[in-house]
C-alpha cells in the first residue's frame, strides 16, 4: 500500500507541470470523456490488468466497450487552446488496440464558428498496439485550437491513458520571420488604401469613430480592447448593391521564395447587416503571371455571415 501511495504522490507531482494532463487516477477535468466510456483498473481488465500511469493492476484507464454496432466516441479538451509562447506544444496520449480496422484520429479544431477541421495523426490496422500501452506524440499548430479524438469502432479493443499536452521536447525553436504586421494603431495603416473604382470603400479609424459612421460596427478594436483602439472596416449602411465588392490593398511587397512558407493571420468581425457578406483574401504575384490566388477561405471554412 505505501509503494502505491508512494507513486501516487510521484504521479502527481509530474502531472503538474503538464499544460493539460488526464491520468484517470483523479477526476479528469481538462479532456471532456463523455460517458460512453467506461473507467476500469487491472483487477477488472478490458483489457489490460494494468494501467500506463502507474503500471500496475490498481491504475485506472478508460476503455469504450464492445457493441454490435459502429461508433464514433469522442474525447476532446474541454477549453480552447491558447499559445502564450512560441514553443510548440505536443499532444500525447496512450493506447492499447487490437482487432481493429481503423482505430482513432486526432484532429484539431480551429476558428470561433469549429467548423475548420483537419487531422493530424491516424492509428491505422497497421499500427496496432497489441502488446502493451503505445505513445501517440503529436506536435499541434500554434493557434487557437481544441483537441479531439475521433474513433472509429467496429470491434473490440479500445483503451485510453495519460492524455495530456505539453511542450515538446527539444530545443526552444527560432523565433518566426515576421515579413509584415499591422494592428492599424501606427504608421503602418498608410500601407493600406481602398481601391477607389468600387462601391465600397473601406475605413480606417477608430472603434468609437467608425460606431458613427456604421451603429453595427464593433464598439472596440482587437488590439486595445476599447474604443480607442483602430481597425478597417466597410460602411455599408448608406450605400447597398448586391453582387459589388470593396478590395483593402496592402501596397506593400511581400519577398516569398519556394523554398520557405509563411502564415497569413488576421481578426475578422463580421456585424449585423441586411444581407450576406462574403470576406475573402487574395493575393497577387508581381512576377510576369501577374496571377491572382485566392488565400481564403480555404475549403472546409466558413467564408461569410
Amino acid at each position: 500500500m505505501s509503494l502505491i501511495l508512494f507513486i501516487l504522490l510521484c504521479q502527481t507531482f509530474v502531472s503538474q507541470g503538464t499544460i493539460l494532463n488526464c491520468d484517470f487516477e483523479t477526476s479528469c477535468n481538462d479532456f471532456d470523456v463523455k460517458s460512453d466510456w467506461g473507467i476500469t483498473d487491472g483487477y477488472q481488465p478490458q483489457p489490460l490488468d494494468h494501467d500506463h500511469t502507474l503500471n500496475i493492476k490498481a491504475g485506472q484507464y478508460v476503455f469504450y466497450p464492445q457493441y454490435d454496432y459502429i461508433s464514433w466516441p469522442k474525447i476532446r479538451t474541454q477549453n480552447w487552446l491558447q499559445p502564450t509562447t512560441d514553443r510548440p506544444l505536443c499532444f500525447r496520449i496512450w493506447y492499447y488496440s487490437s482487432h481493429i480496422n481503423f482505430l482513432f484520429s486526432v484532429q484539431v479544431v480551429q476558428g470561433d464558428d469549429i467548423e475548420l477541421t483537419h487531422t493530424v495523426a491516424s492509428v491505422l490496422s497497421n499500427n496496432l498496439s497489441t502488446v502493451d500501452w503505445t505513445l501517440i506524440d503529436v506536435k499541434l499548430p500554434n493557434e487557437k485550437i481544441k483537441i479531439s479524438v475521433q474513433t472509429n469502432l467496429t470491434s473490440r479493443y479500445l483503451a485510453f491513458d495519460d492524455i495530456s499536452v505539453d511542450y515538446c521536447e527539444g530545443p526552444i525553436p527560432s523565433p518566426p520571420k515576421v515579413l509584415f504586421t499591422c494592428d492599424f494603431e501606427s504608421s503602418c495603416s498608410d500601407n493600406f488604401v481602398s481601391l477607389s473604382t468600387y462601391p465600397y470603400q473601406w475605413l480606417i479609424s477608430s472603434a468609437n469613430d467608425a460606431r458613427k459612421i456604421e451603429s453595427n460596427a464593433p464598439s472596440a478594436d482587437y488590439t486595445f480592447r476599447n474604443g480607442s483602439g483602430h481597425y478597417a472596416f466597410v460602411p455599408v449602411f448608406k450605400t447597398f448593391d448586391d453582387g459589388k465588392v470593396g478590395y483593402l490593398h496592402l501596397q506593400k511587397q511581400l519577398q516569398i521564395t519556394s523554398q520557405e512558407s509563411y502564415c497569413l493571420n488576421f481578426q475578422y468581425y463580421a456585424y449585423l447587416t441586411i444581407s450576406r457578406i462574403f470576406l475573402k483574401i487574395y493575393s497577387w504575384a508581381s512576377d510576369e503571371s501577374n496571377a491572382i490566388q485566392m488565400l481564403w477561405p480555404t475549403e472546409g471554412s466558413h467564408q461569410s455571415t
